[in-house]
Parts: structure tokens; C-alpha cells; sequence
């Protein structure tokens, strides 16, 4: 009995350390991407100068989330990345001013990313659409 109580108490706090993406998030799973309407919308804000903020989730190849928040004042966008919740990352919360979002084409993808940021000692990157 106690072996029982046991295991669902540690399965109770697994399940509990997981993050559940809300229906407003941006969810980028192995390149399938939900709410992408939400990111067009982000990206036309910040063109034409409306604030604005959205949260990206990608999970890495193990399955864990990392926490991109966005938030554009109508003149500077603010990202945080949040790897906390990442097993085998830095496990840390990055915060960074930017000045833009760039579009990098490719024939094999295309890229969103932040550009004139006052931090050059991270990954920038928000979303990834391979063709």
C-alpha cells in the first residue's frame, strides 16, 4: 500500500511539472505550429508600430517547453525566454530588448527572428517554418 501511495505521489508530481499550453499560445511541436494566425497578427502589430504580446512554446526534441514571451510597447519588443522547464538546458530565464523582427528566407526554411537586440549572447530565434 505505501509503494502505491508512493508512486502516485511521484507521478502526481511529474504530471504537475509539466506545462500545459493555454489556447492563446503559439505552440511550435517538431514544426507543427498551432495559433499561427496569432503569430501573423504579432508580427503586423510590431510592422505598423501596435502593441502587442504573445507567447511562443516550442519543445525540444525531448518533449520540454520553452517559454518565449513577446511584448511590443509599439517601439521596442521584449523577449524572454524561459528554459527553466528544459532538462537538459541552460535552465535559466533570458531577458532582452529588441529593436526588430527579421525575416530570414532560405530554400529550405524560413525564420523569424529578433534583430537589433541588446543581448548577442543568445539564441534570438522565435519560429521556424521548414519547406
Amino acid at each position: 500500500m505505501k509503494k502505491m501511495i508512493l508512486l502516485m505521489l511521484v507521478l502526481l508530481l511529474i504530471s504537475g511539472c509539466s506545462y500545459q499550453p493555454s489556447d492563446e499560445d503559439i505552440v511550435d511541436s517538431h514544426g507543427e505550429i498551432t495559433n499561427l494566425e496569432k503569430f501573423m497578427k504579432f508580427i503586423g502589430n510590431v510592422k505598423e508600430g501596435k502593441e502587442d504580446k504573445i507567447r511562443v512554446v516550442r519543445y525540444t526534441i525531448e518533449g520540454d517547453p520553452i517559454l518565449h514571451d513577446l511584448e511590443f510597447d509599439g517601439e521596442i519588443i521584449t523577449s524572454k525566454v524561459d528554459s527553466t522547464r528544459d532538462e537538459f538546458g541552460s535552465g535559466k530565464v533570458s531577458t532582452a530588448t529588441c529593436q526588430s523582427i527579421e525575416v530570414i528566407e532560405t530554400h529550405e526554411k524560413t525564420e523569424y527572428t529578433l534583430s537589433g537586440c541588446d543581448k548577442t549572447n543568445r539564441d534570438n530565434s522565435i519560429l521556424v517554418f521548414w519547406k
